[in-house]
C-alpha cells in the first residue's frame, strides 16, 4: 500500500515558469468562489498566502506548466522527487498560493512510490 501525504513545490519569481504561473493564478483567482479560496499554507521555509484551490477541470492547466522541467533549477524547491512529479495527474488535489518570492503549489494525494498495475501487479512487457 502506498502512503499518500501532502507535498509542495515552490517556484521563485526568477524562474522561467513564473510568468505562466502568475497568469494561471490570476485567472483561477478571478473565477474562484469563496469556498475555493484558502488562507495560508506553511511548509518549512515556504509560506503561501491568498491561495486558490484548483478545481478538477482546471488541473490540466497546472500539469501543462510542466513543473518537472524545473526540478534541477536553483529557482525551484519541492518535497517530491522527479518520479512523483512525472506521475502527477488530474486525480491529485492541487492548490496555488502566492509566496513571498514566488508561487507555492500544494499537492495532496501524491503516491510515495510506484503503484502496482496490470493483472499481475506489474507490466509483462
Amino acid at each position: 500500500m502506498t502512503e499518500r501525504i501532502a507535498h509542495y513545490a515552490l517556484v521563485f519569481d526568477n524562474s522561467r515558469k513564473a510568468k505562466s504561473i502568475r497568469q494561471l493564478y490570476d485567472a483561477l483567482k478571478a473565477r474562484a468562489r469563496q469556498e475555493d479560496r484558502l488562507d495560508v499554507a506553511v511548509y518549512g521555509e515556504a509560506t503561501g498566502r491568498d491561495g486558490v484551490r484548483v478545481k478538477e477541470p482546471d488541473r490540466y492547466r497546472v500539469l501543462n506548466l510542466r513543473l518537472q522541467d524545473e526540478h534541477m533549477s536553483p529557482f525551484f524547491r519541492t518535497t517530491m522527487n522527479l518520479f512523483q512529479m512525472l506521475m502527477l495527474d488530474e486525480s491529485i488535489d492541487m492548490a496555488i498560493f502566492r509566496a513571498e518570492r514566488g508561487w507555492l503549489f500544494e499537492f495532496h494525494g501524491v503516491a510515495s512510490g510506484p503503484v502496482p498495475f496490470g493483472q499481475n501487479g506489474f507490466d509483462l512487457r
